[in-house]
This record gives C-alpha cells, structure tokens and sequence, in this order.
C-alpha cells in the first residue's frame, strides 16, 4: 500500500480518519485490481485493511464509493475553481485554466488503474456515465455562477459537457501512454484545437 502523508495542520484525530480512509481505499482498490470489483466484498475489504465492516461503512456509503467519491469532490472543487477564475477571461478559458490547475500532478498510474477497475464490471460502467452527468452539472453551475444567473442555461450546459469531453481526451492520452506530454499541455492543446476547429468553421461560413 502507497503511504500517506499527513499534513501538519491536522489534528491528531483527522489524520487517524484521513489515514483509514486512505487504508480503505488503498486495499479497495488492490482487491479490484486482483479479483474484480463484482467479487469484493465490503466485509473483504475492511479485512483487508485491518478494520471492522461496520468501521467501512462511516467513511464510505457503498462499495462504488471508494472510487466515485473522490470524483464528486474533484467536481465540486472544478466549480468552485472557474467562479474564482478572472472576471475578463471568456468561459471556454476560465474551464481550460480551472482543468489545468486541477489536474497538476495527475498519476498516469493512477488513471491506468482506475480505469482498469472500472472496465471490468457494468455497474461500474453505468455508475461512471452517472457520475459524468453530475460532473457536468456541478461544472455548469460553476459557468452559471461567473454570469450571475440563478441556474445553468443552455450555453452554461452545452459548456460543461464540451469542456470534460476535452478534458477525457486529454486523459486518454494519458492513460494509454499515446503521449509523452504532460497533462495540462494535453488540456491546452484539446481546447486550442476545438477553437481552431470553430475558427475554421467560420471562416468557411464566411467566404460561402
């Protein structure tokens, strides 16, 4: 299992919770890997990282958890990232800069194995088109807010999906080793070409 750093500003309370959470996922993760996410248990699982079922349970709602809360934050965190981002940047760049500054330090290995686990069952695969609706909703919140409306329009929604779309992209390339560029140059280089791509478009338009 991966060791886990504590930061010094926690007490010594939450980092003996942010550690057997770490634990939890770490051994989760090692059973997907080796047995498939359909044949682990739950009760597998906490027995694999020295704890009690019951103990699983106050950190994670369900077994799908393990892998999909972590996403929900990352979400969540994406919003909050592009309403802070520069009033004067347009939206499709306040998305591109709020990709790039998560996605600093990206594992490969960590994008290789979560896919893996995540292949190898349909609930998961159903469970992961879920999650991407919920992704790009929060996302679209985010859009909505720099334009102070209450709720996400059309553009704010059609925005979002665009966005992670290229986003994936650039983590595919990632993921199958097909690149040897950094992810958040990936990020850059998948929305400049969606904006190449709309540049010739209209220029197209323009000389019909």
């Amino acid at each position: 299992m991966s060791a886990t750093k504590i930061p010094e500003t926690l007490s010594r309370r939450d980092a003996h919770k942010l550690k057997t959470r770490t634990t939890l996922r770490d051994a989760a993760f090692e059973l997907f890997l080796a047995q498939g996410y359909d044949a682990t248990t739950t009760e597998q699982v906490a027995d694999k990282a020295g704890v009690s079922t019951r103990t699983f349970f106050r950190y994670f709602d369900a077994k799908d958890e393990v892998l999909f809360s972590g996403q929900r934050f990352w979400s969540e965190t994406m919003a909050d990232v592009i309403k802070g981002q520069p009033a004067e940047l347009r939206p499709m760049d306040a998305m591109c800069e709020s990709l790039v500054h998560l996605a600093k330090g990206v594992s490969r290995e960590a994008l290789v194995r979560f896919e893996r686990i995540v292949s190898s069952s349909v609930t998961l695969i159903g469970r992961a088109a879920v999650q991407q609706i919920e992704n790009v909703a929060r996302i679209a919140d985010g859009l909505a807010a720099r334009k102070n409306l209450d709720a996400p329009d059309l553009e704010c929604r059609i925005m979002a999906s665009v966005g992670l779309m290229l986003y994936r992209e650039a983590v595919v390339d990632i993921r199958d080793g097909a690149r040897k560029a950094d992810i958040e140059s990936l990020i850059r280089e998948k929305f400049a070409t969606l904006e190449a791509i709309y540049g010739r478009v209209v220029a197209e338009r323009e000389s019909a």
